[in-house]
Parts: C-alpha cells; sequence; structure tokens
C-alpha cells in the first residue's frame, strides 16, 4: 500500500505552491474508507460504500496564515481564492515546525468483509431477537465498518502517516405488548474476518437489545426523591464522555473544567480509575500518533480517585510550559487544532460485580437504562447535570417496573465520589470522536424529579 508522499502529484503540488508564493507550508491529506450492510426482514436492505479523499492545507500566504480545504489537488484555482480570502482571518493559529522525521505509522487495517457471509450473521441475530418475548421488530440490523488514514506532510516532504477503523455491529428492537411499544439499541466491536466469534458476539447483543426493549414495556411513572442508582454500562459511558473535556488543559487554565485548580487531589472513589489507552482492543480509537504528529501512549486520568493527568496538545502545553501528551486532534481536517483523547476506559482498581451482583445489592433502587438532553443538561465548567432518563426500579433483586419520564440530577465529582460498585460488562459509546469504555457502576444516590 502506497503512501500519499510517495505520489508524483503530491510533491508537484507543494512545488506549485511555494512558486505560487506560500510558505511554511503543511498539507493534511484525510481518506476515509467505509462499509455499511443492513438487513430487514431477512433480505439484505443497504449495502453502501465510500472511497473518499480530503485535503486541507495551510501555510503562510501573503505573510499571514491562512487555509483552504479541497477535494482534489487539482482545484487549484478554488484554493489560491480560499488562501486570499482566508489570510489573516485567524489569527488565534499557528504552524508548527517542520516533521522532525518522516514515519508510516499505518497498520492497514482495512480487511475486505465477505459481504455474503456479514449478510447471513445479520440475518442471524435479526432471528434471534424476533425469537425474544414480546420482540416485535427489528428496525436496525448493521455491520459497520471504516478506515481512516491520516497523513501530514510538509513543504519539505517529510510526513507521518497513521490509520484508525474497525468494525461494529449495531442492532434497534422494537418490543410490543398490546398498546405498550418499548425500543432498546445495542452494539458492540466485531470482526468479521473471525466469523464464528462475529456471529456469536452479533447474537448475543442481539438478545440483549429484545430483552432491554422487554424491559421497557408497561412503563410508569417514578415518585421524586433520592434513591440508589445503577447506571447501565452505555449510560456510564455515555455521561463519562462528555465530561472528558474537564481534564484538557486549556479548560483547566481558563477555569472552564470543574477540576480546575484539583491536580493531584482525590475526586473520585478510592478504587476509580480512568484512562486513555489508545491500545485497547476494549475501544474502536486506535491511534499511534496524534493529528500533530506526537506519539500517543496510555495515561492515567483518575488513579485511584485521584486526579494525576492532564492531556494537552502542543498549544495548550506550551502556555502551561510543559510538552503535548499526544492529544492533538482536530474536529473535523478544516477545523483548528484542539485536545481529545483516543480510548478512554473506566475501570476499578479494586474488585468488579457482574451486572446481577449490582442489581441485586441495590434493592429499592432504580436501574437507570436510558438518558436524553445529554448535550443540553450537562455543564463542564460546574460539573452539574440535569437529564430526563428511564429504566425500572429494583425490586426482588432484579429489574422490575419499568419506570420513565423523569429527571436524574448530580455533579459529576460527586457521582465519582458516590461510585460503590463497578461492573465486570465494559462496552463503548463514541462522543465527539472520543471512544469511551465503561462497565456499569452503582452509584450511592442521586436525586429524582419524578410525579
Amino acid at each position: 500500500m502506497t503512501g500519499a508522499w510517495e505520489n508524483p502529484e503530491t510533491a508537484e503540488f507543494i512545488s506549485w505552491l511555494k512558486r505560487q508564493g506560500a510558505s511554511k507550508i503543511r498539507l493534511f491529506i484525510n481518506r476515509r474508507k467505509s462499509l455499511t450492510l443492513s438487513v430487514q426482514r431477512q433480505s439484505l436492505k443497504n449495502c453502501k460504500y465510500g472511497d473518499t479523499e480530503l485535503y486541507f492545507v495551510e501555510a503562510l500566504w501573503k505573510g499571514e496564515y491562512a487555509c483552504a480545504y479541497i477535494d482534489s489537488l487539482e482545484d487549484r484555482e478554488e484554493l489560491l481564492r480560499s488562501l486570499d480570502e482566508t489570510s489573516g482571518v485567524f489569527t488565534d493559529r499557528i504552524i508548527t515546525g517542520k516533521l522532525e522525521e518522516s514515519r508510516d505509522f499505518r497498520g492497514q487495517r482495512w480487511r475486505e468483509a465477505d459481504r455474503k457471509e456479514v449478510t447471513e450473521v445479520l440475518c442471524l441475530a435479526e432471528r434471534e431477537a424476533l425469537a425474544c418475548e414480546k420482540a416485535d421488530f427489528v428496525e436496525i440490523c448493521e455491520y459497520r465498518q471504516y478506515e481512516d488514514t491520516i497523513t501530514l506532510i510538509d513543504e519539505d516532504m517529510n510526513y507521518l502517516s497513521d490509520d484508525d477503523g474497525d468494525c461494529t455491529f449495531f442492532i434497534r428492537v422494537i418490543a410490543r405488548d398490546g398498546d405498550f411499544v418499548s425500543a432498546a439499541s445495542k452494539f458492540g466491536v466485531v470482526s468479521a474476518q473471525e466469523r464464528e466469534a462475529f456471529k456469536e458476539t452479533a447474537v448475543r447483543i442481539a438478545r440483549r437489545g429484545a430483552e432491554y426493549a422487554r424491559l421497557g414495556l408497561h412503563a410508569g411513572k417514578l415518585s421524586s426523591g433520592s434513591y440508589a442508582i445503577v447506571l447501565e454500562n452505555c449510560v456510564a459511558a455515555e455521561l463519562t464522555g462528555h465530561y472528558l473535556p474537564v481534564f484538557y488543559g486549556e479548560n483547566l487554565k481558563n477555569h472552564t473544567s470543574v477540576l480546575a485548580g484539583k491536580e493531584k487531589q482525590k475526586v473520585g472513589c478510592p478504587f476509580l480509575r480512568l484512562s486513555e489507552d489508545p491500545f485497547s482492543s476494549q475501544g474502536t480509537r486506535r491511534r499511534r500518533i496524534d493529528d500533530e504528529g506526537v506519539p500517543v501512549c496510555k495515561k492515567n486520568l483518575l488513579k485511584n480517585g485521584v486526579f494525576e493527568e492532564v492531556l494537552y496538545n502542543k498549544k495548550s502545553a506550551a502556555e502551561d510550559g510543559t510538552q503535548s501528551t499526544g492529544n492533538g486532534f482536530k474536529a473535523d481536517l478544516t477545523a483548528d487544532m484542539g485536545t481529545s483523547a483516543t480510548n478512554v476506559i473506566l475501570s476499578s482498581g479494586g474488585d468488579t460485580f457482574s451486572k446481577r451482583e449490582i442489581i441485586e445489592a441495590t434493592e429499592g433502587g432504580v436501574y437507570i437504562t436510558q438518558v436524553d438532553g445529554i448535550f443540553a443538561g450537562t455543564d463542564t465548567e460546574s460539573g452539574n447535570f440535569s437529564l430526563l432518563a428511564s429504566g425500572n426500579r429494583i425490586t426482588g433483586g432484579q429489574a422490575a417496573e419499568a419506570v420513565h419520564q423523569f429527571t436524574i440530577s448530580g455533579n459529576i465529582c460527586e457521582l465519582w465520589r458516590d461510585i460503590e460498585m463497578i461492573g465486570d460488562d465494559p462496552v463503548y459509546r463514541i462522543t465527539d470522536d472520543v471512544c469511551m469504555v465503561s462497565p456499569t457502576i452503582k452509584v450511592k444516590s442521586l436525586m429524582v424529579s419524578g410525579e
């Protein structure tokens, strides 16, 4: 597999740009390959393949920072027009120095999937879901595969290249009992190249989706009060994922993080761990360099409940007089460099428990299986949250009566401190391109506003 730096057209393009008067050129190239296969009613519903390449140019143009986004290296008139329009506009952006080395970090993860075999597994998963009690319809039963290749090239043709990608299975099941309807979605990482493992994972996820859809039937109201809470793994991952910016250097410096001034202080329970692991097989974001070319590494954000490490890109690190932690990432190809992460994993430094053990230990509490309004209902500066939720009352040691249309509220640091049990069932959620992985957790209490 050749790299963009080996393409004569790339070298010619950069030479041409120099002749036009550009200097300190940095070319970002993003290539995405994707495959989506979905079935419905035992027939292939959708088969979509994509292969796109996008380019982003940064340079000094007429002595000022300028940038341009193009679909092809042949779009040169559009490029020059964009450089003219953006020159001197983005006064807070800088172009870092030349790349210190040329390296190809790509793992070349893309493997052609046997579409017939994938379709057969999807049909099997759909049948397994519909065989479950009260399951009425499978709205989505889908295999998704992607690979992103990210390449940075400077004006001397020094380069760094990395890739990122994975395969996932997603299902959404509708349950019905008379006039009562409930839906549940489940997903997981799979490998189409390991057919038996793929089949087992897809079937397990499909059955779980059907089970949770059934558990949501006949939902009633919940009285207001303080309840012991179990956050299902996907809910815990979603909520924690939205608070990851509290660990970003620029937010701590600007006091827009609830953790500002709390470095090396205890902010969670004694056995709580939160780590970034770009090499973990539990997550879907596996990189070897960030978008600035800095090597990534494993980090402890929280260890034994203590706030240990801050995440920096080059700019925020320089402002704090330290080095980048390899967390410089663009939200998209045309955006300014920001701070982000790869895979962030919540785990226990002590014992772990099965979901059944956690629920049995939370008699009279509430099992939260879904939250809504998370973008509007979370505040990273104060740490407060207020979210519309649904789930089940915990009675007789199991998830029983379904409840919905109530609000849970609290503070993320208080929630971290009040964690009493951490499960052994991690799943992932993608939040702002970060893969957040979490098991089910038991929290001492949260305030519930119901009827």
